[in-house]
């Protein structure tokens, strides 16, 4: 499909990848394990983390969903919060809506912030966001690349590293776009059905095109 359209005011030279996949598909694994490249990695999902602990963002959301979902610290435990918005259920579709409504805003502003920091001799801005293309964030991006992986895989991955059952990544995988739709979206994918330096060679290489690209070097649309 046709590049995505970035709305972004950074240095025109330094192209703005977003990274998609399923839930625990390894995005951030297999950008992490790239060394020949600068990267300027935007981790939003990080930055949602984080706003989670600010007193702003938790009265906010102490006021749609009630106290109940403070910890004994007064700490918003994210596992309660997940519980009111993860899920097919009517009740979960609205509160994950009225999350996201506060939450998304926020995420976006320092988005934008970082893109505007980043050193000017980084080969590319990464954007690695779960919700990328269903917050909006996508016109923010010169290029998405999907990362495809197996569900067997992202299934032992989420239990071995969140403690997550099959349910729960379902769960969740539930509340965001469908995988099919995110690859048609993509204007690269990469296959992360072998070994770790499969993929890491295949985005590696992705990026290395998208970087010419972007300087001016021609322009090769397709998937590894």
């Amino acid at each position: 499909m046709p590049p995505v359209q970035s709305s972004h005011t950074h240095c025109s030279l330094i192209p703005v990848v977003g990274i998609v996949g399923g839930v625990g598909a390894g995005k951030s694994s297999v950008v992490r394990r790239i060394t020949t490249l600068k990267l300027f990695v935007i981790d939003a999902d990080r930055i949602g983390h984080e706003l989670l602990l600010t007193s702003d963002i938790r009265a906010k959301l102490c006021h749609v969903f009630g106290e109940e979902i403070l910890d004994e610290a007064g700490v918003i435990a994210r596992e309660r919060l997940a519980a009111k918005v993860f899920g097919a259920s009517e009740p979960q579709i609205s509160n994950r809506i009225r999350l996201n409504e506060i939450l998304h805003p926020a995420i976006r502003e320092e988005i934008y912030r970082l893109i505007k920091l980043a050193p000017q001799d980084a080969d590319a801005i990464i954007l690695d966001a779960a919700l990328l293309l269903e917050a909006g964030w996508a016109d923010e991006c010169d290029v998405i690349i999907f990362i495809d992986t197996p569900l067997e895989v992202r299934q032992q991955r989420v239990a071995a590293n969140r403690g997550w059952s099959a349910e729960e990544l379902q769960r969740r995988e539930a509340s965001q776009w469908s995988l099919s739709k995110k690859r048609q979206l993509a204007r690269f994918i990469v296959d992360n059905a072998g070994s770790p330096q499969s993929a890491v060679n295949q985005l590696t290489s992705v990026l290395e095109k998208t970087i010419l690209e972007h300087r001016g070097v021609g322009r090769q649309a397709g998937s590894v």
